[in-house]
């Protein structure tokens, strides 16, 4: 759990996207996932999870300044790869993200109601109470809310992380598209769906407790203007066409 998470969010043109990332160069190195050839971007792709009212979906359009979503986050199809379950909670500007990573067949059972521990999963290997905790907390949200996936957001990323600063990093997000998820399929990183309307690259300045001096000048440099880009709005949105609420 990250203490006093901040994320800014700015919408900009490709033109000053590559600006902005030029002008960080100094401050930032490719991301762990993205160090052979970061500019290229990787994929990312998480499938969210929403009540039957579209409950979490709609306290975003309403602007709740306390909220949070459940979503399951993969970055391939391979049947061996794990999967990471997170809570993504807002309280104010604060971000607080929960994260446990978990086997990938452990969630499609889960999903369709067969809940198991996380420990009695991984026989002879260790999982940390903390781990438990997150797993647990995130399924008795999903029961409370009765939800089920509702969509699979995906986007190609240009991520950085901070030379000198391992609490910062920064994100471009491009390509944004929805694609419906079905109960009881596979968790898959799905191929076809519907571009959400969001015209530019998404950058994310993100940080704990202190605004780095070196962003703010950027902003002043570049004139951004933080503005709220919700990326499972805007493929919920896109995708009403194939059948979500």
């Amino acid at each position: 759990m990250l203490p006093r998470r901040f994320e800014l969010k700015y919408l900009l043109s490709e033109r000053v996207a590559q600006a902005v990332r030029d002008a960080a160069g100094p401050y930032l190195q490719p991301d762990e996932f993205a160090a052979e050839n970061p500019r290229s971007g990787y994929p990312v792709c998480s499938l969210y999870l929403d009540s039957p009212a579209m409950t979490l979906f709609q306290q975003t359009v309403d602007g709740w300044e306390s909220r949070y979503k459940l979503r399951i986050r993969l970055y391939d199809s391979q049947p061996d790869s794990p999967v990471f379950c997170e809570i993504k909670r807002r309280r104010n500007q604060v971000i607080i993200k929960q994260r446990v990573e978990a086997p990938r067949d452990l969630v499609e059972r889960a999903l369709s109601g067969q809940m198991q521990s996380l420990r009695s999963s991984r026989p002879g290997r260790t999982v940390t109470s903390e781990a438990q905790e997150v797993w647990d907390e995130f399924w008795r949200l999903r029961a409370e809310l009765r939800a089920s996936g509702i969509t699979y957001v995906v986007y190609r990323r240009e991520a950085y992380v901070g030379r000198n600063d391992d609490n910062v990093r920064v994100t471009f997000d491009r390509e944004i598209w929805g694609a419906p998820y079905r109960p009881g399929e596979p968790l898959l990183v799905p191929t076809t769906g519907s571009a959400a309307l969001i015209q530019g690259v998404v950058l994310e300045f993100k940080f704990n407790e202190r605004y780095p001096a070196w962003m703010h000048q950027l902003v002043q440099q570049f004139g951004l203007e933080r503005c709220s880009v919700p990326k499972y709005v805007e493929c919920v949105r896109a995708g009403r066409a194939f059948g979500i609420r």
